[in-house]
């Protein structure tokens, strides 16, 4: 049985790379890595990769491959995110042109040559006729999986709680995976990752500014910034002014708390049997356990090899929060008290909550 596709949803730094790297290793199943991270630019343009009505493949490609600011900017600088495969020394692409599919996607799938994949997926996404775009992605995602012989395919892309909306009305015959995490500890990684701090970042810009910094030329009101928001608009960032901003956990933590709560309110629509929800503590815990159910879940096999390698992969990582001063967790824990409420009415919680 060849299962049905999964879409693994969640904040993320809440484990859906390492849920991703197991994935990969499945021989019947196409890990699809980072897809709708990376062309919505870290979530700051959503509308421009799910466009209404129909578009052709050569719109698609575009959608694809067209470079984006915020990744580009981090790039040019030097701030390359873990998530970033593509080989920048070795590759034909430059920091600044680097197109989102060929930063993590298309490298994972082919590793040796991923500019020659790339070229190939051109060429044929150029021919593809007028469609919704939920169509040519799903087309992708399957082309993929039929050039490297996998039955199924299963995408992750980290922070793709916030548009898991679009994801259900894309893809209503795939299973959905959400991936969640206690959010004390979730929101410390967040504070920590150059995407998620440059998401962060963007977001208290185009809040005081009133428009996006990336989309609009206008600085009416940048006398309201602080300095640190000053220095990291796209036309003063520097990679030592982006080092500088200071990220405090507990905002990140609202930040997960809100993704939760609204996460839940739209996952409400999916049935029953079409959602897994799974904790990353369970997965660190007890890996193949977890793998099993999901493979369960998706309607694939098991191999006893591949369970033994996916354990293999599993670091025993234990919680960062409780070295934290008393102060300082009690903040962690009120900032997340919503979101630990909405996963409470599901039967998900954590020790010390």
């Amino acid at each position: 049985m060849s299962g049905r596709p999964i879409i693994v949803v969640g904040t993320g730094r809440c484990g859906s790379t390492l849920l991703s790297q197991i994935v990969r290793a499945h021989p019947d199943v196409l890990s699809v890595s980072e897809v709708f991270s990376f062309v919505t630019d870290l979530g700051a343009r959503i509308e421009r990769a799910f466009p209404l009505g129909c578009i052709d493949g050569r719109q698609f490609w575009q959608i694809l491959a067209q470079p984006q600011p915020r990744q580009s900017i981090l790039l040019e600088n030097h701030r390359q995110m873990a998530e970033v495969v593509y080989p920048l020394h070795q590759g034909r692409f430059s920091p600044n042109a680097l197109p989102p599919i060929l930063q993590a996607m298309v490298p994972h799938v082919e590793p040796g040559q991923p500019d020659e994949l790339f070229d190939s997926l051109s060429d044929e996404v150029a021919t593809w006729p007028a469609a919704p775009v939920a169509d040519h992605y799903r087309r992708l995602f399957q082309s993929l999986a039929g050039r490297f012989g996998k039955r199924q395919w299963v995408e992750r892309s980290g922070g793709s709680l916030r548009v898991v909306e679009r994801l259900i009305d894309a893809f209503p015959e795939a299973g959905i995976v959400h991936l969640v995490r206690d959010g004390r500890d979730t929101a410390l990684s967040m504070s920590r990752h150059i995407g998620f701090r440059m998401a962060m970042l963007c977001g208290l810009q185009t809040e005081i500014l009133g428009v996006d910094p990336y989309e609009c030329s206008d600085r009416s009101d940048e006398a309201d910034l602080s300095e640190e928001l000053v220095d990291t608009l796209p036309e003063n960032f520097t990679a030592d002014a982006f080092d500088r901003f200071d990220l405090p956990s507990a905002l990140c933590a609202h930040y997960w708390s809100g993704e939760i709560v609204s996460g839940l309110k739209a996952l409400e629509r999916v049935p029953s049997s079409s959602l897994l929800t799974m904790r990353y503590e369970d997965l660190i815990a007890d890996p193949a356990y977890t793998m099993q159910r999901m493979c369960d879940f998706a309607g694939y096999g098991a191999p006893a090899r591949w369970v033994a390698e996916a354990s293999a992969m599993v670091r025993n990582e234990q919680p960062r929060w409780p070295q934290l001063p008393p102060e300082e967790q009690r903040d962690l824990l009120d900032a997340c008290g919503a979101g630990f409420d909405a996963l409470e009415r599901i039967g998900i919680g954590w020790t010390g909550q």
